[in-house]
């Protein structure tokens, strides 16, 4: 159905940022790389901007920013330790200091850690150590890298095309071979911008690099994301045993994330699992740290990490469990389209048993809301369907909406639960407070159109019972706008 309404005041959502430029200053550098391993919050801007200026620094003296790195983090690092026992900067300021044997940095000993072949976390992980220890190994090496292609433009963790394409050039005029997983993370970084792709692969070609010619075919349909696949899984008791919850023994909806064969044709071994077809994994511990600067990994496919993080955040509608909305609206935040699998982890978000677990959801609505890219009568439907099997219970939903309508989203609210309410009516428990809230939003939205079905059906029973009533009171607000 088509219904008019007033628009939404919505909160101002704060816009991507630009990364600011490495530090020039070696003390300085030192000072934001311990600012960064000492922090708990570790965003992508300083984790970014302190690898860099770390690449910057020694590519120009490499003595100098070692002593600086001894005295002011040495303590750290006492005695010799392979690479796959340190996480994130440590491996590059341990090399730095030649804490690191050599031949752990090497690609062949980039793997995953048994027990975690399937976790979506850890092929994320996995990626950053190939290109935190390639990084390392040429700083260790004679050939280390004057600056990253990788380095992003955006807080995000996206980058730019044509600023790739200007870092290209700045490599072959200084003849330097870029590190393979260097260049396959700056090709997953890469913001799609209609026009100036075209623009962008051209200069690339251009290059007359293989790279070059990598690029510019990655800005064409080789580098657009895979869609994700909706379906309704049924409970397996055998899939995952060792991290059941209760909360799966019931059917829910599940994504599968598409299949992007360039990615496992083209890219070094430890990108290929991000090429696979893969459907989220229920529990991991991967989840509780390091969130951000992992989910820049792939800055530009919120789709897929949303088809990945669904299982997790379902839980915390589902089970005793707290879950993982707490990522949603980082990743309304994030590039590329916001699809299905986007607006089906939004819905479960706002189904979790816990108040501070639907928070996150609701500001995840309304990020995508101000941004424009919110599709709520997709919403909707998946909240209908979410609803019909159990994993979002009508009282929780009608808490979340609350929370969204008093923030100035009537619209965008009455919208979502018009396609929820036919689901609700006439008898489910709670159906009065989801009609309730619909009700208030019609009515400050100003909404007019035709009643509902199931509302009209509703409103014309007999009795004053809070779902007759809110459904009447309703069938008004539509009717007089």
């Amino acid at each position: 159905m088509i219904w008019t309404a007033s628009q939404d005041t919505l909160p101002p959502v704060p816009p991507a940022r630009r990364l600011d430029p490495s530090p020039e200053v070696l003390a300085e550098t030192v000072e934001l790389t311990a600012a960064h391993l000492d922090s708990r919050a570790h965003t992508v801007a300083d984790f970014e901007r302190s690898l860099d200026g770390l690449v910057r620094h020694a590519h120009r003296d490499r003595h100098p920013l070692a002593r600086a790195l001894a005295d002011a983090l040495g303590h750290r690092y006492t005695e010799e330790i392979e690479a796959q026992r340190l996480g994130g900067l440590h491996v590059v300021v341990a090399s730095l200091l030649w804490r690191v044997p050599g031949y752990s940095l090497k690609p062949e000993y980039v793997r995953r850690g048994r027990g975690h072949e399937e976790c979506a976390q850890g092929g994320l992980e996995l990626v950053l150590a190939a290109r935190l220890r390639e990084i390392s190994y040429r700083l260790m090496s004679k050939e280390p890298l004057p600056f990253l292609l990788s380095t992003p433009t955006w807080d995000t963790g996206a980058l730019e095309a044509a600023e790739l394409v200007e870092r290209l050039t700045e490599y072959h005029r200084l003849n330097v071979t870029p590190g393979p997983a260097d260049f396959a993370q700056a090709l997953l970084r890469l913001r799609r911008d209609g026009a100036a792709d075209g623009a962008a692969a051209e200069a690339a070609a251009r290059l007359g690099t293989a790279e070059g010619a990598r690029l510019a075919s990655w800005l064409g349909p080789d580098g657009e994301p895979a869609p994700a696949l909706r379906r309704v899984a049924e409970p397996d008791p055998q899939t995952h045993k060792a991290w059941q919850r209760a909360g799966t023994a019931a059917a829910q909806v599940v994504f599968h994330s598409g299949e992007r064969a360039a990615l496992q044709r083209e890219f070094p071994e430890p990108f290929h699992w991000l090429g696979r077809p893969h459907e989220g994994f229920t529990q991991c511990y991967h989840w509780y740290e390091g969130h951000l600067v992992r989910a820049s990994v792939l800055p530009e496919d919120r789709e897929t990490q949303a088809a990945w993080l669904l299982p997790q955040v379902t839980l915390a509608a589902t089970a005793g469990d707290h879950g993982s909305s707490w990522m949603l609206p980082h990743l309304a935040r994030l590039g590329g389209p916001a699809g299905p699998a986007l607006h089906a982890a939004v819905a479960a978000g706002l189904g979790g048993r816990y108040v501070e677990s639907r928070r996150p959801a609701v500001e995840a609505l309304l990020v995508l809301a101000a941004r424009g890219e919110l599709d709520a009568p997709l919403l909707g439907r998946e909240l209908a369907a979410m609803t019909a099997l159990g994993t979002v219970k009508p009282n929780r939903l009608a808490d979340a909406a609350r929370c969204a309508a008093a923030a100035g989203a009537h619209a965008t609210l009455w919208t979502v639960l018009a396609e929820v309410l036919p689901t609700l009516l006439p008898s489910v428990r709670g159906a009065g407070e989801v009609l309730a809230i619909a009700a208030s939003c019609a009515e400050h939205c100003a909404a007019t159109g035709p009643v509902p079905d199931a509302v009209a059906a509703a409103a014309a029973r007999r009795g004053s019972a809070a779902v007759t009533t809110e459904a009447r009171r309703l069938s008004a607000a539509l009717a007089t706008g």
